[in-house]
């Protein structure tokens, strides 16, 4: 099972790499974009993080191994709670690669989606205006939207 995981994640990453290096080609840009380049890092935590949860299985499992077989209750329960431990991680690792994983796709999938969008005037005008004879301060805010 562990080489059929291993052949499918190479794939997936050969694929991703194939059809994000192909679009820069066709319209001579630079490939290293912001959203490329997280978009790689994430696919590569994606990785990182599946090969965690299969350590993590493969510990639960080899601890759960020597529970079945421990004598004394002390440490039949110690073994117990270790297994569960690593139980929980490899579970935890494997949704934290999921969610990786399409973060990743969808950043080099969709890099290019939103490049001309036109910027937003983020200007806003403030007017301080005071009355020293009344003693007041007055502060006007400006926005154009």
């Amino acid at each position: 099972m562990y080489r059929r995981l291993k052949k499918v994640f190479s794939c997936l990453l050969v694929v991703a790499l194939l059809i994000t290096t192909m679009a820069p080609l066709a319209e001579a840009r630079s490939f290293f974009t912001a959203r490329r380049t997280f978009g790689v890092i994430f696919l590569g935590g994606s990785v990182f993080m599946a090969k965690k949860a299969i350590d993590f299985r493969r510990d639960a499992n080899t601890i759960y191994e020597s529970y079945k077989t421990a004598t004394i209750p002390q440490d039949a329960d110690q073994l117990f709670d270790r297994s569960t431990d690593r139980d929980t991680k490899s579970q935890m690792a494997a949704g934290i690669s999921a969610v990786l994983l399409i973060s990743g796709l969808r950043l080099l999938l969709f890099s290019g989606v939103d490049d001309n969008i036109p910027r937003m005037d983020r200007k806003i005008d403030v007017n301080l205006t005071s009355d020293v004879q009344r003693r007041s301060l007055g502060i006007t805010l400006k926005k154009k939207f």
